[in-house]
């Protein structure tokens, strides 16, 4: 009996282990958990407490995982990690919006001229990206990334890579990101190609006029009309956001309602 128990009790612990190994992946890289604030040992709480919930009814075969040793345990973190980071490559929109907006407002001047490597993105980034988070933190979006993971045990086995996660794959989704961030854009882009046309042609009438200290004086308030015009879209812009990486995720764990 007690050898019997000992049998069942190696598959149940090694499969505990990597359902805990591929849900740590999520939370190390899922931008909604993945706050340098947030401590680990916090992070590690949650995932052994939704770990005992999402083990699979097919325990591991402890033999099969014997002759994959740690590269098992290597492609579980890797599958949390890349299904937590589409929606980071899905939010480089917001980047792209967040650039082409400072750039064209001149808020990126002093950037450009002494680049400072502590300051990874401009304030608009780190406005709209924290706004863009807030509201995907609203619409439960992690809870839907964990509920596909939980689902992804049953589809994906242990020890296997999601064949549809290619370079293809990931390409599709920056250049979708690019696409959203464009079309985000093109209201700015017409409205400074207005402004910088009258500046121009204010210039030409009056060529004494400083256009440099002129320009950033209109320029800046304008940009704080573009902001608020952007920030009326950004439940619309999360949710398209939000869309892109879950189809992505969804592709690799052929997930289903």
């Amino acid at each position: 009996m007690d050898a019997l128990d000992l049998t069942l009790l190696e598959p149940f612990v090694l499969t505990v282990g990597l359902v805990s190994v591929r849900l740590l992946g999520l939370f190390l890289a899922l931008p909604l958990l993945a706050f340098r604030s947030f401590p680990l040992a916090l992070r590690v709480a949650p995932v052994l407490a939704l770990t005992l919930g999402m083990v699979p009814p097919d325990w591991v075969d402890s033999a099969q995982l014997a002759q994959q040793g740690g590269l098992a345990v290597a492609t579980e973190l890797g599958i949390g990690v890349v299904a937590g980071l589409s929606l980071r490559l899905a939010m480089l929109a917001v980047d792209y919006l967040a650039e082409s907006l400072s750039m064209h407002a001149g808020f990126s001047f002093a950037q450009t001229v002494a680049p400072d490597s502590a300051l990874p993105s401009t304030v608009i980034g780190e406005l709209l990206g924290m706004s863009v988070l807030a509201s995907l933190f609203l619409a439960d979006v992690h809870l839907l990334f964990i509920e596909r993971l939980a689902f992804s045990f049953v589809s994906v086995p242990f020890g296997s890579w999601p064949s549809a996660w290619d370079a293809a794959a990931v390409l599709e989704l920056m250049a979708t990101a690019f696409s959203i961030g464009l079309v985000m854009s093109c209201g700015s882009f017409a409205l400074y190609l207005f402004a910088n046309f009258t500046l121009g042609m204010i210039n030409r009438i009056s060529p004494q006029l400083n256009l440099m200290s002129v320009g950033f004086s209109v320029t800046a308030p304008l940009a704080l009309v573009v902001i608020a015009l952007v920030t009326l879209q950004l439940p619309v812009l999360s949710e398209i956001i939000a869309a892109a990486a879950l189809k992505f995720v969804d592709q690799g764990f052929l997930y289903a309602r």
